[in-house]
């Protein structure tokens, strides 16, 4: 073999062990909470939520998501919505006739996963005093076991930023969850994990927190998902 193709050969090799070895874990998640852009629509008579959204040229699922409706058909006059990105406020062409627009596009998937653990929501997915909240918050007491919400591998177990203790456990298809601000991750990265299986215990290690709780995500292809919309 030419010494010359040799070499490029052993080059090419080496280029490509090198690229393997700089293969990371997943990109670190954005923080947990941070300012919301957008504004806030007031709904006016005859006004339907696709329509709105339509208007604003927003998805109505995350429209739904971000402000808790799970049924569009029940908002009303006066309701504040708000609308992710909107830079400006616009006219919405009243609807006469659109009972076929009153579901389209919004899905809830309740029961896909369990909750995690077992206590009240303090803080809602979505806007919360200007700022976006990716998960839900949930007040448990310290030493509180956490369980897998869905089976799948761990992805992430260590400390994160804004986060402090975190697993992410990556299930089939397209989804993750997170579990954050724990005192001890039980699960390892690279293990796999069973519905309902302990995988760390509550203690409240994020940024800021006062009290012990945990805060939780659903994320599909990585975007922040309503956890309300897919648990039990």
């Amino acid at each position: 073999m030419p010494r010359l193709k040799l070499s490029f050969i052993i080059f090419f090799l080496v280029s490509l062990l090198a690229c393997v070895s700089r293969v990371t874990p997943p990109a670190p998640l954005p923080p947990p909470v941070k300012k919301s852009e957008g504004l806030y629509h007031i709904v006016q008579k005859n006004e339907t939520l696709w329509r709105i959204c339509k208007t604003y040229k927003v998805s109505i699922q995350e429209v739904a998501e971000l402000n808790n409706i799970k049924n569009p058909s029940r908002i009303k006059v006066g309701d504040k919505i708000f609308i992710p990105g909107a830079g400006q406020l616009l006219k919405v062409k009243a609807s006469q006739k659109d009972n076929e627009e009153i579901h389209p596009g919004v899905t809830i998937k309740k029961g896909m996963f369990i909750w995690p653990v077992k206590g009240p929501v303090t803080t809602q997915f979505g806007i919360n005093n200007g700022f976006k909240n990716d998960g839900i918050d949930i007040a448990v007491a310290s030493g509180t076991q956490v369980a897998a919400s869905y089976e799948g591998q761990v992805v992430f177990s260590s400390e994160l930023k804004g986060y402090g203790k975190t697993i992410i456990i990556q299930h089939r298809d397209k989804y993750a969850t997170v579990y954050a601000n724990n005192k001890t991750n039980l699960a390892k990265k690279g293990e796999s994990v069973k519905t309902g299986q302990v995988i760390a215990t509550t203690g409240g290690t994020g940024e800021g927190n006062s009290a012990p709780h945990l805060h939780f995500q659903i994320r599909e292809h990585n975007q922040a998902r309503n956890p309300l919309f897919y648990l039990p």
